[in-house]
């Protein structure tokens, strides 16, 4: 583990960190529940806790947080404040990709409605096609959605 920065809290004492993962240098969020409900902790990728459904109030601060510490001086979260489920959408999209994602009932799912660049299609049989399940759901909730057209 490395240092973690709080970076929300709630009025009934549960508390979110920001950490980075020393051996495998990811981001992750940790969840400490108050004292009163025993303190528990979870952790998750910031991938997942950014698609939790419901969004709560701390998720839009970590938006924030992890926002300003992409503009700061902080390296030990600004290296990966982009997380590699955004890296390869971003790079999918920037090769021309045309897929959008759908999510409907939280079942998610992509369309391609035209032909796309073969640089793209490429980019995705080669780098999100063989990720597991959950990998490319965080992948495609970056891309725009149907509607976004």
């Amino acid at each position: 583990m490395t240092d973690m920065q709080e970076f929300a809290s709630s009025s009934n004492g549960d508390k979110w960190f920001v950490g980075k993962d020393a051996a495998t240098s990811r981001l992750f969020v940790l969840h400490r529940g108050n004292a009163s409900s025993g303190g528990h902790e979870t952790s998750s990728s910031v991938d997942a806790f950014l698609n939790q459904l419901p969004f709560g109030p701390e998720r839009e601060a970590l938006v924030v947080f992890l926002e300003q510490k992409k503009n700061s001086e902080d390296t030990a979260i600004r290296e990966d404040a982009q997380t590699p489920s955004l890296r390869l959408a971003e790079e999918y999209l920037r090769l021309g990709g045309r897929r959008r994602v759908k999510v409907d009932d939280n079942i998610v799912s992509t369309r391609k409605w035209d032909d796309e660049p073969a640089m793209a299609s490429s980019f995705w049989k080669e780098h999100i096609e063989p990720l597991d399940e959950k990998q490319r759901r965080e992948v495609k909730l970056h891309l725009p959605s149907i509607s976004d057209d």
